[in-house]
């Protein structure tokens, strides 16, 4: 019997500058290394600036790569664009695209980063169709986020506080799913069971 093997971790891609940069301590800067945040992280960075573009990709590089706003200020133009462009696609697109495969059962999809949960690491969600009554409690909610933790912790199983720290491309594909079961009529997913 062949052994199952784990997959490799994984991580957001290293930049490597077109246009290198050096410090005021002198160190000459050729890439930047770039890590995954959450959604909590992705939020509160999103908060603290205006809805300028340049603010909120400039907050999110600041995140992402850890480093000072004076070293993000010395960076070429192209070499901005190019890392929101890269940042953007982690925020906007779903964990299958990163794993370059949808996930064998849509109700069982494993996580691009897995969270340390509660009772442990959450390498995978299991989701639950929603029933009315928590749809009618899920609309009673006064912002967009609270409405989106509440149904994503409602059909994860997870807390609230779990359903923030995934990372924004697990978040994207939860909120796909969720947006299948909230809006798609009963025959969409016998029709996914058929094929």
């Amino acid at each position: 019997m062949a052994k199952s093997r784990a997959r490799k971790p994984w991580v957001m891609p290293t930049h490597t500058l077109s246009f290198p940069i050096t410090t005021e301590d002198g160190d000459k800067i050729t890439e930047i290394p770039l890590r995954a945040f959450s959604v909590a992280e992705h939020r509160k960075a999103l908060a603290e600036v205006s809805d300028d573009s340049d603010a909120q990709f400039e907050a999110l590089v600041l995140l992402s790569s850890g480093l000072d706003e004076e070293v993000v200020d010395q960076l070429s133009r192209p070499d901005f664009v190019s890392l929101a462009k890269l940042i953007n696609e982690y925020v906007n697109l779903p964990a299958s695209f990163f794993l370059a495969r949808k996930p064998e059962d849509p109700n069982a999809p494993p996580l691009l980063v897995p969270i340390k949960g509660i009772t442990g690491t959450v390498s995978a969600l299991t989701l639950t169709v929603p029933a009315l009554k928590a749809t009618k409690m899920m609309n009673k909610l006064k912002t967009a986020n609270e409405r989106a933790d509440f149904i994503s912790a409602h059909c994860t199983g997870l807390s609230v506080p779990e359903i923030q720290m995934l990372s924004c491309p697990d978040w994207s594909q939860l909120q796909d799913r969720l947006n299948d079961f909230l809006n798609k009529p009963a025959d969409f997913f016998q029709s996914e069971t058929s094929t």
